[in-house]
């Protein structure tokens, strides 16, 4: 097995999802793959009256703009003491203290949020390094040849007991598995946990909330991302721990980690449409339809064939859609059918069905007043 990063970035394929599970009545976890910074974050909210899906949200959404900022030198790294971290796992630890602070902030603030928090576990890829960080009890497992082993450090009861326990102490009681000793916004600051290892080629690595780890063995979890791509890996694993009872949200980030590209490529996750590519100056405005849910989104990338609507629905390839597609002030709308034909992490790709003339020419029309 050789090194996956030489100097060069490798080809990582991607997928994530998150399902609500069969005995929530909302989701309260929060995830997101960012391609090009190779940043993969999961977090499971805590908290009743939707809290726990507010501070959730916070903290990918910071720990993303954070490491933005840190990648794009617009910010230097705050000061993180006497921890000895690379550049790069010191930004992912500054955004996951300011992340635990906007927290923190608000569920001091407002009644309806106190004591809300939130578990964090993330990687980012550089060049030559996996760094692996997390608060809380959301696992990253990895997966190397025929081993599963653990890059996070669990913050549970259970676990810190089991860690210092002298040889025959009692166990604890399955109670304290999931009583959580450290969490996002708990605190007014918080030290998460920095691993830093050499990712090597066919790695596997797998995010997920206890929704997934509850239910799955990690052995489990193993033999079936390394039987599978990421996407359908992903879906089998969600549809198993729902099939055992699916008592928590299920979310979960797989990537697969293979050989060497002079560019740094990702594999599986292209955010285009079907069709040569035309990106809009000026967004469209897409309505979608299909008989599980409805949406609305922002679309610049469009073609005659078709186009990729950038959403967290979990769309199936083949699924039936109905689109208004209209320019950004809702005028020259065109309605069409359409069916996905082929999801990623980030959204879906629609392909437009049996247009009649009339509509292929106020879709072409609508796309050559927005590129004008």
């Amino acid at each position: 097995m050789t090194s996956a990063t030489e100097g060069e970035k490798a080809i990582v394929q991607s997928a994530g999802i998150t399902n609500i599970g069969r005995k929530r009545k909302g989701n309260e976890d929060s995830y997101f793959i960012d391609e090009n910074l190779r940043l993969y974050v999961v977090a499971d909210g805590m908290g009743g009256h939707q809290a726990g899906e507010v501070a959730s949200k916070i903290v990918v959404d910071t720990i993303k703009k954070m490491m933005d900022e840190y990648a794009g030198g617009a910010v230097s790294v705050n000061n993180i003491g006497s921890h000895n971290l690379s550049k790069e796992a010191a930004w992912l630890y500054s955004s996951i203290s300011e992340a635990n602070r906007l927290v923190y902030d608000l569920s001091v603030k407002v009644k309806e949020y106190k004591g809300m928090g939130s578990t964090v576990s993330a990687v980012f890829l550089t060049t030559d390094t996996l760094i692996a960080a997390n608060v809380g009890d959301s696992p990253i497992y990895l997966i190397r040849k025929d081993e599963v082993s653990l890059l996070s450090v669990p913050h549970t009861a259970m676990a810190e007991y089991e860690a210092f326990a002298p040889a025959g102490a009692k166990p604890l009681s399955d109670k304290f598995r999931h009583m959580i000793t450290r969490a996002m916004g708990n605190r007014e600051s918080v030290d998460p946990e920095i691993r830093e290892i050499r990712p090597l080629t066919g790695d596997i690595v797998v995010l997920c909330s206890d929704g997934l780890s509850d239910k799955v063995k990690p052995e489990e979890i193993a033999d079936i991302v390394k039987g599978n791509p990421p996407a359908e890996a992903g879906r089998i694993l969600v549809d198993l721990a729902n099939e055992r009872g699916g008592d928590d949200n299920i979310t979960i980030i797989i990537l697969k980690i293979s050989e060497n590209s002079g560019s740094p490529q990702v594999t599986g996750n292209s955010n285009t449409g079907a069709g040569t590519k035309r990106e809009s100056a000026r967004p469209v405005v897409v309505e979608y339809d299909t008989e599980a849910f409805s949406g609305r989104a922002l679309v610049r990338n469009i073609t005659p064939d078709g186009l990729f609507v950038e959403t967290a629905e979990f769309f199936t390839t083949g699924q039936k859609v109905v689109l208004t597609v209209s320019d950004i002030n809702g005028k020259d709308s065109v309605m069409a059918k359409a069916k996905v034909a082929s999801i990623n992490p980030r959204g879906a790709a629609l392909r437009f069905d049996n247009l009649t003339q009339e509509q292929k020419e106020k879709l072409e029309s609508l796309v050559k007043h927005l590129t004008a």
